[in-house]
């Protein structure tokens, strides 16, 4: 190998390297996001839960109307 060769060689395994590199961190960016959309999905769905929760434990009470909620919370 002739060291014109081998510089080539070195050059094409760093241009490569960047561009894995970049590749990588796309990569990881886009699972990130992914990620932060399922944890908002699962605490949308996390709350859903605590409503129907809350809708099972009070079935058959009288409901309240939101001008009496008004009222107890003062």
């Amino acid at each position: 190998m002739t060291l014109s060769s081998f510089a080539e060689s070195e050059i094409a395994k760093t241009c490569m390297t960047k561009i894995l590199e970049r590749e990588i961190d796309q990569t990881v960016r886009q699972k990130r996001q992914q990620l932060s959309e399922i944890r908002a999905e699962v605490e949308d769905l996390l709350d859903y839960l605590d409503v129907l929760e809350a809708r099972a434990k009070d079935a058959g009470k009288p409901r309240l109307t939101h001008d009496q909620m008004k009222k107890r919370s003062r």
